[in-house]
């Protein structure tokens, strides 16, 4: 079983940091799930959305960023930096949403290698879609950094995306790192994950039934589900013989397993 830290423990500590990449390491995560985008000048560095999120980030003057915030692509590294993310807006859904996670004021965003010195394996997922093309760099320039920061820190990695492109290239130019294809879409299946080409198939877990489960299993995959939080779902998606769990709150999953004697 894989207990992957969504974003590092996004339900603990805010998402995409070191602080939370940390803490969910301390937990006993296998793998740390996080998010990638490339700035201006052609750095890798960890963050979820295309653009910096007004309910998490807040720029130099210390006020809540509006909507629509700032391309990760039209910022430099160096501009990037002003930004502190280490808070969620007050108030907002988001926030609502996490309310045990723990606020630390001046934290930033890193780049991807500074993330990469830590001594875990690492889940990367691609953060473009073919609609929004102005918003990041292409595929082909996406996956070609990323594997060079993988190959330069020596990291033990899997390439994931909702972009199966990214998955093409990284497939293609190096086959020594592992691709996982993400599915957000009920209609999702194994056969078509299979069809492409994918051997891990990463789907919403609300969208993983039982039947797809056994088909993905005759097909072969390896089947890790996002993002599993609430303790009765955690339960059923480990009865359920799946490989993999990203979750928000890495600490419920290795409660259960521990609970079942499985740590």
């Amino acid at each position: 079983m894989d207990v992957q830290g969504h974003r590092g423990a996004r339900g603990l500590l805010p998402e995409n940091t070191l602080p939370a990449f940390q803490r969910a390491l301390e937990l006993g995560v296998d793998t740390l799930e996080l998010d990638c985008g490339v700035t201006k000048d052609g750095v890798v560095v960890v963050h979820h959305d295309r653009r910096l999120n007004p309910d998490v980030a807040r720029g130099p003057d210390g006020k809540w960023l509006g909507s629509p915030a700032p391309t990760i692509r039209s910022l430099t590294y160096a501009e990037l930096q002003r930004y502190d993310v280490g808070r969620l807006r007050p108030g907002s859904e988001y926030s609502r949403r996490f309310p045990h996670q723990q606020a630390m004021d001046g934290t930033r965003i890193p780049r991807l290698s500074e993330v990469l010195k830590l001594k875990s394996k690492f889940n990367i997922e691609t953060k473009l879609i073919p609609g929004a093309t102005e918003e990041t760099v292409g595929p082909e320039e996406f996956a070609r950094l990323l594997i060079a920061e993988i190959r330069k820190a020596k990291a033990t990695a899997t390439i994931q995306s909702f972009d199966w492109r990214t998955l093409k290239v990284v497939e293609r130019e190096a086959p020594e790192i592992p691709t996982v294809y993400l599915t957000e879409s009920p209609e999702a299946d194994p056969q078509t994950v299979r069809s492409a080409g994918g051997k891990t198939w990463s789907p919403n877990f609300k969208d993983l039934t039982q039947r797809k489960m056994t088909i993905a299993k005759s097909l072969g995959l390896r089947v890790v589900a996002w993002t599993v939080n609430e303790p009765a779902d955690i339960a059923a998606a480990l009865d359920s013989g799946i490989d993999g769990i990203i979750s928000d709150y890495p600490d419920r999953v290795l409660a259960e397993l521990k609970r079942r004697g499985a740590r």
